[in-house]
């Protein structure tokens, strides 16, 4: 029998999914970035649809109650995304400053030979 947060939980997955494929036809990123998040909401879909399946993790962590679990394993995906973001982030600005200093010599060179 599924309860009203499962219920929740899986059309929740389910618009995350199109969502997902949408966003990859409309080239807003690449297969990777596709398969990865397609893999994450499918994984999502169905621990919602089978809580049963985690009570082994569960009694290994000393977790009581499977919402706790899905809290906990949110916060941990969601610092791994933030992080990564942060990095991606570096790397972008760092790209940035080379192209605009690279832009401003060529530019200064251009009016030092006029």
């Amino acid at each position: 029998m599924l309860f009203g947060i499962q219920i929740l939980g899986i059309l929740f997955s389910l618009i995350m999914l199109y969502l997902t494929y949408y966003n990859y036809k409309r080239n807003n990123y690449g297969k990777n970035s596709f398969i990865l998040w397609t893999v994450m909401w499918v994984c999502l879909l169905f621990l919602i649809s089978i809580p049963t399946t985690i009570y082994g993790l569960m009694q290994t962590l000393k977790i009581e109650r499977t919402a706790d679990f899905f809290v906990l394993a949110g916060f941990t995906i969601f610092s791994i995304i933030i992080f990564y973001q942060h990095i991606s982030l570096k790397k972008l600005n760092k790209k940035i400053e080379i192209y605009v200093r690279t832009k401003a010599i060529k530019k200064l060179n251009e009016k030092m030979k006029k």
